[in-house]
């Protein structure tokens, strides 16, 4: 159920001088580019009342998408000067005016170049007479002749593909469902008229079973000497029995862009949808271009205009956005809760770029601003707001264009780190012998990398002697170069976190695959498996070689040395459990066990070892001890 919204007015402490100042601002970036205003009756025929109910919502979401405001009313004496002055457009849904004053003054509107667009039963007469303007000289079409039935869909012919609002159509497309009129009055004799879409040839027979089999019907048209547009759909398949709409007056999406174009010409706009709002800048939450499950309303926040509000957890907008420059962004949400508890995900595509939490507010009109950052892709491209959890209200967002200094002294120059991936496991360079993983629960020396200045603030990675390569991208990392060149090289990026992420030199990071394949670095942007946390290991800690991991055993560390069958260890009697591991010389794992007990002195079965040499891995805590040992055998 959505949230019931109570209604408060916004306290101000604010300055009356900041108060205006924001006010001035936000008002700049609220005003819409043009206002319509839709007359609706609303009281008879069920197929008219379903198409106002669906229209209505349906416009308010076409005009937030596309940056003008909609409004209705079922109040036809608001068909006044005084009123009308207000806006540019005027639609009529399902009627037409019937008193004097009201005929009066939207003759007077359109006289004085307002903009109107009408359909299906608002051009409806048997008296054309009784209102000869309306009918005659504007609609031109008089009185009505005959209609189709049942509600079908119809294969329409664009004639005129020059005008603003056929811009976008192809010579035929289907319609969307609707029941069809036609008139007494041929529009193709009437010089003022211009026929913009009639009926194809091919539709027919068309209608159920009041079928038109020939003839010429124009659909939708224009008056050469108003800026008017008339459509002959609007009335929706019904069940009559049940009052169940059985079809969609915006169900084509062709249909829906000559509806689109036509309104912004009435607003005197150019054709098509409102262009990708630029990025750094303020992005209205009211202009998303497609939603599911929100609402909008009238906010009192600084500036007016409409907020979004009623999100729930799953709800979702989407923006058209262009993105100048790929970098770092601060984005700032404006946002109103009650309770708090909410949080918002701004995604691209797939991928989540960041989730902020929404405080407590104190009331659905109480209004705060919450900041993250955000790494941007340059271009044009879709954005989407996720709700994972619900309860607040959004009016605004914003984009900065964020200053990164190089990141100077942040890297640990010199010191031996480990690097644990977001899966809780530990980065390995795997002795350089395969592609790295980040799979270890444990660092040992194969996990320890030594951060080096590479200049200007990048830095390169040093395990076992040998450099982390990010192989541009191409293929999973390695850590066996002898000597680092331009894809030995990565940008150490702290997060806002805490965490730090590698970018390579082919511009993107480092990724731990969440530890199930292969490390890669070929991720446009920083999500969870590209953070890391390192710590810097014990102080006097150096990086250990592949010379200087494998120590000289002392008589009771191993032996015998060189051993045939069995091979003794020792271990200091403070350690009641430890692990032993055997690794060839490729580094990798011959034996593995785990060890409980305390027996000071212990032996492992080598018996099936083939004749070689062998590293012995001892750990317990704090204990770590490799020697290098010899199976004679």
């Amino acid at each position: 159920m959505k949230i019931t919204k109570l209604r408060k007015q916004l306290v101000l402490s604010m300055s009356i001088l900041m108060l205006l100042l924001s006010a001035v601002l936000s008002a700049t970036a609220q005003t819409p580019r043009f206002k319509v205003i839709a007359f609706y009756n609303g009281t008879w025929d069920a197929a008219h009342i379903n198409f106002v109910h669906e229209a209505n919502p349906w416009f308010t979401n076409l005009a937030a998408q596309n940056g003008f405001s909609y409004e209705s009313t079922n109040n036809w004496n608001n068909l006044n000067a005084t009123f009308l002055k207000n806006y540019q457009v005027v639609l009529f849904l399902d009627d037409a005016p019937t008193g004097a004053a009201q005929r009066a003054a939207f003759q007077q509107y359109m006289d004085n170049g307002g903009g109107w667009m009408g359909f299906h039963v608002s051009a409806y007469t048997d008296n054309s007479a009784g209102w000869s303007w309306y009918y005659n000289t504007f609609l031109g079409s008089g009185n009505f002749r005959s209609n189709t039935w049942g509600p079908t869909t119809a294969v329409l012919k664009c004639e005129d593909r020059t005008h603003p609002s056929t811009l976008r159509l192809p010579t035929t497309f289907t319609s969307s469902v609707s029941e069809w009129y036609s008139w007494n009055n041929d529009l193709r004799n009437n010089s003022n008229i211009k026929v913009l879409c009639s009926v194809d040839p091919s539709s027919f027979p068309l209608g159920t079973s009041q079928v038109w089999t020939s003839g010429y019907y124009p659909i939708i048209w224009t008056n050469k000497n108003y800026k008017m547009v008339y459509a002959n759909f609007g009335h929706n398949a019904m069940n009559y029995s049940t009052n169940v709409g059985l079809s969609s007056t915006f169900a084509s999406e062709t249909q829906n862009k000559f509806i689109l174009d036509a309104l912004l010409w009435l607003g005197g706009q150019p054709a098509g949808p409102a262009p990708a709002a630029p990025i750094p800048g303020t992005v209205q939450a009211e202009g998303y271009t497609n939603m599911s499950g929100i609402q909008t309303e009238t906010t009192t926040d600084a500036g007016g205009g409409s907020n979004v509000g009623y999100i729930d957890a799953g709800d979702w907008l989407d923006y058209k956005v262009n993105v100048q420059t790929a970098g770092t962004y601060t984005v700032q949400y404006r946002v109103a809760s009650q309770s708090g508890g909410g949080s918002i995900q701004l995604q691209k595509d797939a991928t989540i770029l960041a989730t902020t939490a929404v405080p407590a507010t104190g009331d659905w009109q109480v209004w705060t601003t919450i900041t993250d950052s955000v790494v941007l892709a340059a271009g044009e491209q879709t954005i989407r707001i996720q709700a994972p959890v619900g309860g607040y209200n959004l009016n605004w967002i914003s984009f900065t264009a964020k200053t990164v200094t190089p990141p100077t002294n942040q890297a640990p120059i010199g010191q031996v780190i480990t690097l644990k991936g977001n899966n809780g496991f530990y980065v390995s360079g795997e002795n350089g012998t395969k592609a790295m993983t980040c799979t270890r629960t444990a660092p040992q020396t194969w996990e320890q990398f030594t951060v080096l200045d590479a200049g200007n603030g990048k830095v390169n990675l040093r395990s076992m002697g040998q450099y982390m390569s990010s192989e541009n991208g191409t293929k999973a990392i390695t850590c066996n170069r002898a000597a680092p060149q331009g894809w030995e090289v990565f940008d150490w990026i702290v997060n806002t976190d805490g965490t730090i992420s590698l970018r390579g030199n082919n511009g993107f990071y480092v990724s731990s695959e969440n530890g199930e394949e292969a490390m890669t670095c070929n991720r446009a942007t920083i999500g969870g498996w590209e953070k890391f946390n390192f710590a810097t290991v014990t102080s006097g800690a150096r990086e250990v070689t592949t010379q200087s991991i494998i120590t000289t055993p002392a008589v009771k560390d191993a032996y015998p040395n060189p051993f045939t069958t069995r091979l003794f260890y020792t271990l200091p009697d403070k350690y009641n459990a430890h692990t032993v591991t055997v690794y060839d010389f490729s580094g990798k794992q011959i034996l593995h066990y785990q060890v409980n007990g305390n027996q000071g002195t212990y032996s492992l079965d080598g018996s099936r070892l083939p004749k070689g040499m062998y590293i012995l891995d001892i750990s317990s805590g704090d204990y770590h001890k490799r020697v290098k040992v010899q199976k004679a055998k």
